[in-house]
């Protein structure tokens, strides 16, 4: 194994590190953070702007490009703690805000990485996300959103 940078190579005593399924060393991988820090905000303000919509279409905007359909996993462990609460607060017909906190964590952690594999495609918007939840076996639970990765333009 050799980093895929500068060729150095890699040994599982090694330092090594997988970023986006590539194999960096120690001194690559600090440089391709550091290059990831000084593009933050840029990439920040390009994903703020992806459109995201459950319907179709984006109203006064028209599909250029249709680039694909795209999804994201996220799974999450409840937690003896967490699952301990919500029994509680089951008992006595209260909501479980512990749950519904990481549920809106882990569907923004979604829509984040959504939103970054549209930029990845250079696309705008997402337009007909839908929003899955499944239980696992072991406390976890799954949500799984797609949807379909557009370049947009206004109407004219």
């Amino acid at each position: 194994m050799k980093c895929s940078k500068c060729g150095k190579p890699l040994s599982v005593l090694n330092n090594r590190y997988k970023i986006n399924d590539i194999l960096y060393c120690q001194s690559c991988k600090d440089l391709y953070r550091l290059k990831e820090k000084e593009n933050f905000p840029k990439v920040k303000a390009e994903l703020e702007k992806i459109i995201i919509t459950t319907t179709v279409n984006v109203e006064g905007y028209k599909v250029e490009k249709y680039l694909g359909i795209e999804s994201v996993e996220i799974v999450i462990g409840t937690g003896p703690i967490s699952e301990l609460v919500s029994d509680f607060n089951d008992f006595f017909g209260q909501r479980s805000t512990k749950f519904e906190k990481k549920l809106q964590v882990a569907k923004q952690m979604a829509f984040s990485r959504l939103k970054q594999k549209a930029l990845d495609k250079s696309a705008n918007a997402i337009i007909g996300i839908d929003i899955d939840y499944t239980e696992f076996t072991g406390n976890r639970i799954g949500l799984i959103v797609n949807g379909t990765l557009v370049h947009i333009v206004p109407v004219e």
